[in-house]
Order: structure tokens, then sequence, then C-alpha cells
């Protein structure tokens, strides 16, 4: 959600047209994007967010609505610590 929430806003603010809908199954973390204290910090993403949440912008845990709804699905997974090479066993510091 450290990617995909914030690209699906850009998205939803840029194509006001289109219904842009983020799933998890995590109802925390959904209901976080739902309130007006987002998971993550970045500038202006919280003005973001609640100029199209509601309007084309929808987080949601019903992952098999959305997915009977869509028409091109963004997939955001995590990314695992390094197993080989430089950085072996570093991952990103999400503070």
């Amino acid at each position: 959600m450290f990617v995909g929430a914030p690209t699906s806003a850009v998205l939803a603010m840029k194509n006001p047209h289109l219904k842009v809908t983020v799933v998890d199954c995590n109802a925390d973390r959904i209901g976080a994007w739902n309130s007006d204290t987002l998971p993550i910090f970045e500038p202006g993403l919280s003005d973001l967010i609640s100029s199209v949440r509601g309007k084309n912008l929808f987080f949601s845990t019903d992952i098999d609505a959305a997915l009977m709804e869509a028409q091109l699905i963004f997939l955001c997974v995590g990314t695992p610590p390094k197993s080989s090479g430089c950085g072996i066993g570093m991952a990103a510091d999400l503070t």
C-alpha cells in the first residue's frame, strides 16, 4: 500500500472519469486510508487523497467485488530484502 495507494490517488486525480479502487485484506490498513490519518506520509498526499476519496477513489476490503468490477488490475506487492550482492539482507526503511 506504500506504492499502490499513492499511485492510485494520482490515477484517480488525473482520470476523474474512472473509478479507482484500492483493496487490501487488512481492514485496519484500509480503515487508515479511509481516515484523516493516513498510514504513510508523503508531502501533499493527504490533500490529494482527500480531493478524490469517495468521488472516484475508494479503499475497500471487498477484494472479490473489486476484481469483478475491474477493467485493469495494478498489483503491488512488498519487496523482500536482498538475498545476495550489494545490500544483502537490507530492506526498505519505512520509518
